[in-house]
């Protein structure tokens, strides 16, 4: 039994198979030159001997092979010992890799929002800037355009006055020629009376149609002098139809002027 489990051992390590081959062929080799070197005892006492010696000797190689096998267990816990080290070592590396490539991970993603927050951030002051820009333009614009529209209604306005005072400069001289043109027609139909002097006057209130006709006279701070007065009445009233106006607009129905013999 002995054997067949040293056998076994053998063939599972074939390292110590091979040291136990080559400790057999010295053992053989031995053998032969002690048997080829010496007479053959006629007595069985040297076999029993050699017998004995070979089972010696295959206890040493056992021994030895136990040896060998304790030695490469010893190699093989070692082996596993160092190899459990190194991945211990390895999966130790490995894992601070990973964390490493975590925080690395983690870094360049918390980075990557930082930044992309700042962008945002930087896109929205952009935005507010151009916005106020943009009022401050629109409102420059709508004050420009208020100005400009100020300048124009006051231009225009200053120009309506312009042109309303020379219309109404216009209308008063063509008042005046209107109304000097009915008063020498009164005088072209006056007839001096003996008793008239270059000093007299008379102011005159015409009432007339639309057509120049004479309605009424009426005369206020005249001269004291009845047949002055009488005579600027029968004028005027011999004078209708009175000239038309040079412009419609410078007609009145009431007409003023101050009669004086001579002009």
């Amino acid at each position: 039994m002995a054997s067949k489990g040293l056998l076994h051992d053998i063939r599972k390590h074939p390292r110590i198979l091979a040291v136990a081959i080559g400790l057999h062929i010295v053992i053989l080799v031995l053998l032969s030159i002690s048997l080829t070197s010496s007479e053959v005892p006629k007595n069985t006492a040297p076999a029993r001997s050699t017998v004995k010696a070979v089972v010696v000797d295959e206890k040493k190689i056992e021994a030895e092979v136990n040896k060998l096998k304790k030695v490469e267990e010893k190699k093989q816990q070692k082996k596993l010992a160092e190899q459990k080290k190194v991945k211990q070592e390895a999966d130790k590396a490995r894992k601070k890799l990973e964390d490493e490539k975590k925080k690395l991970i983690a870094f360049k993603k918390k980075q990557a929002e930082e930044k992309k927050k700042a962008e945002a951030e930087r896109k929205a002051r952009e935005a507010e800037k151009q916005r106020i820009e943009k009022e401050i333009e629109k409102r420059r614009q709508q004050e420009d355009a208020d100005l400009k529209r100020k300048m124009e209604e006051e231009e225009r306005r200053e120009e309506e006055e312009r042109l309303a005072a020379e219309h109404n400069n216009a209308l008063k001289s063509l008042r005046s020629q209107y109304v000097k043109l009915i008063e020498q027609k009164v005088e072209r139909n006056w007839l001096r009376p003996p008793t008239s002097t270059p000093e007299m006057s008379c102011e005159v209130i015409v009432n007339q149609t639309s057509l120049g006709d004479v309605i009424s006279v009426k005369l206020q701070n005249c001269s004291n002098d009845q047949v002055f007065q009488r005579s600027i009445e029968r004028a005027v009233r011999k004078a209708s139809p009175l000239p038309p106006p040079p412009n419609p607009e410078v007609f009145d129905r009431e007409i003023h002027f101050t009669f004086r013999p001579g002009g």
